[in-house]
């Protein structure tokens, strides 16, 4: 998937849809047929993923590429990928009904598509503070720092992903939020009450993101053999006004597991 620095909407689109949704889709063109529920699930969330890295990181390297709303996405979609018209329902009626007053009966791929244009305008909001964290993600680095743990295909079939696990609302407290509520306005300072409340937040990121990391390793790394060198609070690129806990892990042991060259 080779894309150039000139690369004109239409041939970044169907790049992108080429790499990560043509393998989803039949050879020939069955409009009729309708796919299954996880066939559905699968190519809605590829595309989400194409609509993120067109509306968002390829247009932040070249900002005269023009951005895709909702409507526009589709349209690109259709005409370049015929095949995809069985997942769509709302952009192929034939009444003119307001897209507004319909945005209830979206298909899958039409709410993920809408999901992440509304994601890709929100990136790079200024704060993330006060935003409930929805998953935890982590680089895990060897003991040389010169190698990582990548996983393929398990966030986006054809990408390799760093480690991810969402946050289970029910092993932390109701509202995972960063920005306590009990926060003094005075002072601008946590009171214990707060600081009790992020501590606890914390703790219960960092086991979610230890069991992602044995879960990813299967069993090789744990936590004992694992140490935080930074941690940060990033927008998510999966759920719209929800944050991720991003952490920087090193295994302080010589584990064998499947090490990339991080220079690679």
């Amino acid at each position: 998937m080779a894309i150039s620095s000139v690369c004109p909407t239409e041939d970044a689109v169907q790049a992108f849809l080429e790499h990560l949704v043509d393998p989803l889709l039949p050879s020939k063109y069955a409009v009729r047929e309708t796919p299954s529920l996880a066939t559905q699930e699968l190519v809605a969330k590829q595309v989400h993923a194409v609509v993120l890295l067109y509306n968002y990181f390829l247009r932040k390297r070249h900002p005269d590429l023009r951005y895709l709303d909702f409507e526009n996405f589709c349209k690109w979609a259709l005409v370049l990928k015929p095949n995809l018209k069985s997942h769509l329902k709302l952009m192929v009626r034939t009444d003119d009904t307001e897209l507004s007053e319909v945005e209830s009966q979206f298909s899958l791929l039409e709410k993920a598509i809408q999901d992440a244009c509304v994601i890709s305008r929100s990136l790079d909001a200024l704060s993330v503070k006060g935003l409930p964290v929805s998953k935890v993600s982590i680089l895990l680095t060897d003991l040389s720092k010169e190698n990582c743990i990548l996983l393929d295909g398990s966030i986006t079939r054809g990408v390799h992903s760093l480690i991810e696990k969402d946050v289970n609302e029910s092993r932390c407290s109701p509202d995972c939020s960063i920005e306590s509520k009990y926060m003094s306005k005075r002072k601008k300072v946590p009171n214990k009450r707060a600081r009790d409340e992020l501590d606890a937040n914390e703790c219960c990121f960092q086991q979610i993101a230890f069991s992602a990391v044995k879960e990813a390793t299967k069993n090789v790394i744990s936590q004992s053999d694992l140490n935080i060198i930074e941690s940060h609070l990033v927008r998510s690129l999966s759920k719209d006004k929800t944050a991720t806990r991003f952490y920087i892990m090193q295994c302080v042991r010589a584990a064998k597991a499947r090490w990339i060259p991080i220079k690679d």
